[in-house]
């Protein structure tokens, strides 16, 4: 009870206090909504197909037999999560959702990743396996906003991430022996020396060169899916310069012999624009 007649006591000094805010200040009032997550020791495995079929059935392509894992940092597993953000635009567009990886400063958040490929065309079904080892992804993320001045959905994406190894294994997921090995990729922005630097490579960016995915009708009056990167704005930072190096390239043979290719580097790729259409 006196705790009561206290706050009931308290209440008339806090209105008192309160003061309306002016229309300047209310303008500097932002909101913010977002949340974060973790995906601490996750796993995923099963025989689940997604299959695309041609129109007339005239051949498909399948990914499935997918298996994913990720390792942590077992000091802190909870500490570097992914976060979803809604943001204002900096140009005064349609607000902006942001998927941002973790920054993985330690590099102890590693994915494992194997699938089945399969393409099948006139009765013939060629299909590998791709398997990718301890897969380090270093900040950068995906952005999904309403395009400019069409339908569909805008988007952006940047990377840095390391890759210990791609492998394109013909004969399964569990069948090493035979295989394309790509040992030691790392993707990002350039550092200007031919090699990759810490930040991520912004291959696309919502607010000054979106990427497009919508349909578009041709002169033909059918639809076709469509999939693209926009100009980058005029008078804007232009497009971002990435680099991709790898360690080694090896063709793996139990039987053969392994074929060693060496290395590969570019260290400087820019995308300018991007346009793909689907057709049916």
């Amino acid at each position: 009870m006196r705790a009561l007649a206290l706050l009931l006591l308290m209440l008339p000094l806090c209105a008192g206090a309160m003061e309306p805010m002016s229309d300047a200040a209310l303008s500097k009032v932002r909101g913010r909504d977002g949340m974060s997550f973790n995906l601490a020791n996750f796993a995923m495995n099963g025989d689940a197909t997604l299959r695309y079929t041609t129109p007339g059935n005239m051949g498909s392509l399948s990914i499935g037999n997918m298996a994913v894992s990720r390792s942590d940092n077992t000091e802190a597993p909870f500490a570097d999560p992914y976060m979803i953000d809604v943001l204002a635009s900096p140009v005064g567009r349609a607000d902006i959702i942001t998927l941002s990886r973790p920054l993985n400063t330690a590099g102890k958040e590693l994915w494992q990743i194997a699938y089945d490929v399969a393409v099948e065309s006139n009765g013939t079904t060629l299909g590998t396996s791709l398997v990718l080892k301890d897969v380090a992804h270093y900040g950068g993320g995906m952005q999904w906003t309403t395009p400019r001045d069409s339908d569909g959905l805008a988007w952006g994406y940047a990377v840095r991430t390391d890759i210990g190894s791609f492998s394109v294994q013909p004969n399964g997921k569990s069948a090493s022996g035979e295989a394309l090995v790509f040992a030691g990729i790392k993707i990002g922005a350039a550092a200007g020396d031919g090699t990759v630097s810490a930040s991520p490579w912004r291959i696309a960016d919502v607010s000054n060169q979106p990427g497009i995915f919508n349909a578009r009708t041709g002169a033909d009056g059918k639809s076709n899916l469509h999939f693209g990167i926009d100009w980058p704005d005029a008078g804007g930072p232009g497009a971002a310069v990435g680099a991709i190096t790898v360690d080694n390239i090896t063709f793996r043979s139990a039987t053969t012999g392994d074929v060693n290719l060496g290395s590969s580097r570019i260290g400087g790729v820019q995308i300018q624009f991007l346009d793909v259409k689907f057709r049916q």
